[in-house]
């Protein structure tokens, strides 16, 4: 089997599997079910599904696939959010949660006043 492509996303995955079925071409995809089980950031042999087909197919299917796959690229690639209220909402989200969630291993330091209790309640219950 010789790896022929590498999609971006589980659309273009779908669409390439369709496109080699269509033309009866023999295809194996390389961790297609763990890509869509943990979709997300995409790390080399983790999770990017690879498309494989066999030596005898590879021409005939890189063809068919450079063909007709950069037609539809810019479709299939999700675009970022780049406008004023979605900036300001992750501003916003942020300070939020920097408020709301405590940090992990932020230790506790008592006023003067409680660490003057503290000490007498320490005193009185180990006598």
């Amino acid at each position: 089997m010789i790896s022929i492509h590498r999609p971006h996303t589980l659309i273009e995955l779908a669409m390439a599997r369709s496109l080699l079925a269509a033309h009866d071409i023999p295809y194996f995809v390389h961790n297609g079910g763990y890509a869509s089980l943990y979709p997300g950031m995409q790390i080399g042999l983790l999770n990017v599904p690879t498309i494989m087909v066999p030596p005898s197919a590879a021409a005939f299917a890189n063809e068919l696939l450079r063909a007709y796959l950069p037609e539809v690229q810019d479709h299939l690639h999700p675009r970022a959010e780049r406008s004023p209220w979605h900036i300001l909402r992750m501003v916003l989200e942020a300070i939020a949660c920097g408020w709301f969630v405590r940090r992990i291993g932020a230790k506790y330091q008592p006023t003067p006043d409680e660490a003057t209790s503290l000490d007498a309640d320490e005193t009185t219950s180990g006598a």
